[in-house]
């Protein structure tokens, strides 16, 4: 296949959609009623079924697709600059910006979490707890089995993974070199129902190792110490978006059949749900549940990603403004959502009015600062290696319609 010169304007798009969902996720989690079993999280007393569903449903394919399509663009990246050329690439726009995160955006985040969380338990606001509120919390942490000792990454952890997963490069590339041999077989087979199922079935088998197929020990997995069934089940996600780059004609016929993919992934997601729910409660099926999350998962990639190609695939005002913008929110919408949902602890409202609060609080502050304060910037340069000066895609939109008219 000749060398890949186009813009993935759709995938591009989707991996930043990916990030964004960041902020109605982490604004959901404080609100969800019942957390499933090795989710310690401490939630809001307002609190709603609904939000469960929405943390369950975006947690079943966003970081699964996020490490699919890092691997694609991984792939793009070497086949371009080289191996040491995309090494020194992420260097400098993921490991750098992780670094920095750490020590800015990161301890603002986790302070505003424990101060919501004692808020919730103390029923106190103070900017600075006291050493009692302390000791109690701490020792009722370590009783529940929470670790309360490391380094915790927080939202940056998909980062501190990605360098691992960059560390696999070398494989992807033999493991796709010798593909090449298959040649026109291995073509009919990924475009088939067929690879469908073997990705599923394979999916299945990593989840083997956690409750319910899912994985929801957030401490655990944002830990220094990277958790090793993690780092199988996510750079299996990441190992198979490198191949898929070198077969992205089959790629693209997933637009051919995408509704069909969100149909199924509309049967299995609930599907996916009760064979956890059973497991968890009922001693149902483990294997019941990690197959059902598992073709779950891979259900709504395939939608996903045939869907944004089909319809988004293009150099709209909206795709390059998610696209370029998508990686400063997700950095820094975690602080926000924090501190919103710690102010709004103290009031007696609906969960619901709450998380529009808190989700709309953290959309404004993270794409104001990003149009007025980073995109011009040498912050836009750190993090995307130039600058942008981009207008806000519904003016840009309104000027090309206005100059479309005769």
């Amino acid at each position: 296949m000749p060398g890949d010169e186009r813009r993935y304007y759709g995938l591009d798009a989707l991996r930043g959609a990916m990030m964004m969902l960041g902020i109605v996720l982490h604004a959901a989690m404080f609100y969800i009623a019942a957390p499933p079993p090795g989710m310690p999280i401490v939630g809001d007393r307002n609190s709603s079924v609904l939000f469960d569903g929405i943390v369950a449903f975006i947690h079943s394919f966003r970081m699964p697709a996020f490490f699919v399509l890092a691997g694609f663009f991984a792939a793009l990246l070497v086949e371009k600059r080289g191996l040491w050329g995309t090494y020194k690439n992420r260097l400098a726009r993921v490991a750098a910006p992780l670094a920095a995160g750490l020590v800015t955006v990161l301890p603002v985040a986790l302070w505003f979490m424990l101060l919501f969380a004692f808020a919730v338990r103390f029923g106190t606001y103070d900017l600075v707890p006291t050493l009692q509120q302390k000791r109690i919390f701490l020792g009722e942490a370590v009783a529940r089995g929470m670790p309360v000792d490391g380094v915790f990454l927080g939202h940056l952890w998909f980062l501190y993974y990605l360098c691992y997963f960059y560390l696999l490069i070398p494989v992807c590339r033999w493991v796709v070199s010798s593909s090449r041999a298959a040649g026109p077989g291995l073509r009919r087979f990924l475009a088939s129902p067929a690879a469908f199922a073997v990705f599923g079935v394979y999916t299945a088998l990593t989840l083997w190792p956690f409750a319910g197929g899912e994985l929801h020990d957030v401490l655990r997995l944002a830990a220094i110490k990277p958790d090793p069934r993690a780092l199988v089940y996510y750079g299996s996600f990441f190992a198979l978006g490198y191949l898929a780059h070198t077969y992205r004609d089959v790629v693209q016929t997933l637009t051919v059949h995408a509704w069909r993919w969100g149909l199924l992934a509309l049967v299995l997601f609930p599907l996916a749900q009760y064979a956890s729910y059973l497991e968890y409660y009922r001693h149902g099926s483990h294997l019941a549940a990690v197959l059902a999350q598992g073709f779950c998962t891979w259900a709504l990639i395939y939608f996903l990603v045939g869907l944004t190609l089909r319809y988004f695939d293009r150099a709209s005002p909206w795709v390059l403004y998610t696209s370029q913008s998508a990686y400063w929110v997700f950095l820094v919408h975690m602080p926000v959502i924090a501190v919103s949902a710690w102010w709004l602890v103290r009031y007696d409202l609906p969960a619901a009015v709450k998380f529009v609060l808190v989700a709309g609080f953290a959309t404004i502050v993270c794409f104001t600062t990003y149009h007025y304060a980073v995109q011009r910037t040498w912050i836009s340069r750190f993090l995307n290696g130039k600058r942008f000066d981009l207008d806000w895609p519904w003016r840009t939109m309104h000027v090309s319609a206005e100059a479309a008219r005769p």
